[in-house]
């Protein structure tokens, strides 16, 4: 890919629901960027990231990432996709550190080391199954399984949602430190607080 090319490209994109239409959008989102997306429930930013990251496949437009359409890449492309909502995408009955070590053999960049200094710096109990995790820790874990193989995009709905005061704003803190120094690499991130912004 072109070191000058955007990481996410977003051309025209409308997705059409009986009582809403989100679009059209067009945007570009070049290593180095971090963008939030702010606005009230129900603005439709979850359907956007969805759309963007290939989650959502019934829409118009162009999506690119990284050069690709995520809707035609190939399963082992798609690591060079984060995404973490407010719910981890695993079995509840797996313990945390079950659920990233399955992760680590799915993606080749899973970084070990990394995976572990993110759980300790988050206070994360990878002793803990899923299913028992509460809300804010359960975005933490869904952060850690999205950013430890360090994708060129990674995608965070709502990530404070759930997080008292101090720990979110030690997690945005966190946010910053990842990608303060990683021009390779773009963060995208929803929510409706505008101080997370």
């Amino acid at each position: 890919m072109d070191s000058g090319a955007p990481i996410l490209a977003v051309s025209n994109l409308v997705v059409r629901y009986p009582s809403f239409t989100l679009g059209p959008l067009s945007c570009a989102v070049h290593g180095g960027e971090t963008v939030a997306l702010l606005g009230a429930n129900a603005a439709g930013k979850t359907t956007l990231l969805r759309a963007i990251t290939g989650r959502l496949r019934e829409r118009e437009g162009e999506i690119f990432i990284s050069g690709r359409e995520p809707r035609d890449a190939p399963p082992a492309w798609r690591a060079k996709i984060g995404f973490a909502a407010e719910k981890p995408q695993a079995d509840g009955a797996l313990r945390v550190r079950e659920w990233f070590a399955f992760l680590a053999d799915c993606y080749p960049t899973w970084d070990i080391p990394y995976q572990k200094d993110l759980t300790a710096r988050l206070g994360l109990d990878a002793g803990e199954r899923i299913a028992a995790l509460s809300r804010g820790t359960a975005v933490k874990a869904a952060y850690v399984a999205a950013e430890a193989y360090r994708p060129d995009l990674l995608v965070l709905d709502e990530p404070t949602n759930g997080l008292d005061p101090v720990v979110r704003l030690d997690f945005l803190g966190l946010l910053g430190d990842c990608f303060a120094n990683a021009p390779a690499r773009a963060l995208i991130f929803s929510s409706h607080l505008l101080e997370d912004v």
